[in-house]
């Protein structure tokens, strides 16, 4: 029976037939979000940020405005304004018992709000420049790996191919690299399409044929050429946005996050004169995308606070104790804030949008080779073989095929673990080739509608993901009331103190 005729013991419905050309122009549609995705994801991160500002600012305007009162005086409006942001917590409690109460809502929302996220959205634009300046390198760093042995024939096969394909595609080709590792995969890295360098593992020219590597590079060099790696450097910018909001966060009782602000901000001097550091760019770009996930270094941090003299025991007791009060708690809020907003807000957004992107690179691939056959024989390929490499999570998302991110390894340091359905799932991925042309066995199809959706999960997955997910909410919502509820106690106390200290 010649290939991709139905077979009459287990007929099939008939494959519905799509050309790669439509499948781009599909795909690059879905995909054109990305930076409406970028800025929406970093002014809303920055949210969570004010639950640590808002007691700063309000307290420093208590304190600014009652030292200015003793010079010129103060409008008995902003007194009002003030006063409302200051009680705002007692004043909505009476309003939910259904006492009347006038607020300034707007001066609430300015000081409780709004500083997080315009303090996100102006740091964002330079931290995606620090991305773009760093290059490779700061993925490289993670990814071990040597040049190609000129003597060894796949490696040289490989380095044809890859220029081969590059030209096809009409982009600069890259240089290739081997990767010391039996697992079988590739991946093109780079924050910008003009410095991409292809790595490959042994174990992906050791058990992929020439036609099936060959389906693979044109992948790779079709999703360089798409533009998808100047797309990875906006997706990396918000990991290490957020990760930069970590950093924030520990401040207060960690000088060792202290001393990494301090050299992103000095970074952010230098780049502003026009100067250049990659090496300095790639250290700091390293360390925020570690720093964007959750760990809990900064109790330990707290913990490790230890009196040296008198002095030094009063200011803990005084200054870092109260801080620890208010900060602490705000900070492990604002965290738990931003994990929840990434998986369950902006989460599957992405990953919606980036599985759209690998399915243009594999339209592309079609376009590069005309071989769907092989594309969808070497999918099947690394579904069978260890796909996983060492430091590859960084930028895991880039790889054309990655293990699934799942409840064991989500917890990883690198931020782009926190993201959950950005690879594509092999079997509807060989469904889609096939329907670019590929000859498989008949019993291949792209499947109903019911079929799709069944994929999505049982029901019981469904529940159990949504339970999670109200009681991490609630859990959230919980540690939020009782962040505000001490952040008001003191404020309050401040501002009584003073007005007693400062009479009319």
């Amino acid at each position: 029976m010649s290939q991709g005729q139905p077979n009459p013991v287990n007929p099939v419905r008939q494959i519905d037939r799509v050309h790669f050309l439509d499948e781009q122009r599909r795909n690059r549609r879905r995909s054109h979000r990305f930076t409406i995705f970028a800025l929406t994801a970093v002014a809303v991160s920055g949210i969570p940020l004010c639950a640590i500002v808002a007691p700063l600012l309000i307290g420093a305007m208590i304190v600014l405005m009652n030292l200015a009162d003793l010079v010129i005086d103060i409008p008995a409006s902003a007194w009002d304004q003030l006063h409302d942001v200051v009680f705002a917590l007692p004043n909505l409690w009476a309003a939910v018992r259904g006492k009347p109460v006038e607020m300034a809502w707007k001066s609430i929302a300015f000081v409780y709000v709004i500083p997080g996220a315009v303090l996100m959205l102006v740091t964002w634009p330079f931290i995606l420049v620090l991305a773009r300046q760093a290059g490779a390198g700061v993925i490289l760093r993670h990814l071990p790996s040597r040049a190609i042995d000129v003597s060894n024939p796949l490696e040289r096969q490989l380095s044809n191919v890859v220029e081969e394909m590059a030209i096809a595609a009409g982009v600069q080709p890259p240089p290739v690299r081997i990767i010391d590792s039996p697992a079988v995969n590739a991946v093109a890295v780079g924050l910008r399409s003009n410095d991409a360098i292809v790595l490959a593992t042994e174990g992906f020219l050791e058990k992929l044929d020439r036609d099936e590597r060959q389906a693979i590079v044109a992948h790779l060099v079709g999703s360089v050429g798409n533009g998808d790696l100047e797309i990875a450097a906006t997706i990396l910018s918000v990991f290490a946005t957020w990760g930069l909001i970590a950093l924030i966060l520990g401040a207060p009782f960690s000088a060792r996050r202290r001393t990494a602000i301090r050299r992103f901000v000095l970074l952010a001097v230098v780049t502003l004169r026009g100067r250049t550091e990659p090496d300095e760019s790639r250290e700091v770009l390293d360390h925020l995308l570690s720093g964007s996930s959750w760990d809990m270094t900064m109790i330990d941090d707290i913990y490790e606070i230890q009196p040296r003299s008198v002095r030094h025991a009063l200011g803990i007791m005084f200054i870092q104790l109260p801080l620890i009060a208010v900060l602490g708690l705000a900070s492990i809020t604002a965290r738990m804030s931003s994990a929840l907003y990434t998986a369950i807000g902006l989460g599957p957004w992405l990953a919606a949008m980036w599985r759209a992107r690998r399915r243009l690179a594999d339209a592309s691939a079609v376009q590069l080779t005309r071989n769907p056959t092989a594309l969808a024989h070497a999918v099947k390929a690394f579904d069978q073989n260890v796909v996983d490499v060492d430091g590859g999570w960084i930028a895991y998302f880039l790889f054309p095929v990655w293990v699934p991110v799942t409840a064991q390894n989500a917890n990883r340091p690198e931020a782009a673990s926190n993201v959950i359905g950005m690879r594509l799932e092999a079997a509807p991925r060989i469904e889609d080739i096939v329907a670019l042309g590929a000859m498989l066995d008949s019993a291949v199809h792209r499947p109903d509608l019911r079929t799709r959706l069944a994929r999505l999960g049982t029901w019981k997955d469904l529940r159990t993901a949504v339970g999670w997910g109200a009681v991490a909410i609630s859990f959230s919502v919980v540690l939020i009331a009782a962040t505000l509820a001490a952040a008001s106690v003191i404020l309050i106390v401040i501002w009584k103190v003073l007005g007693w200290l400062t009479p009319d």
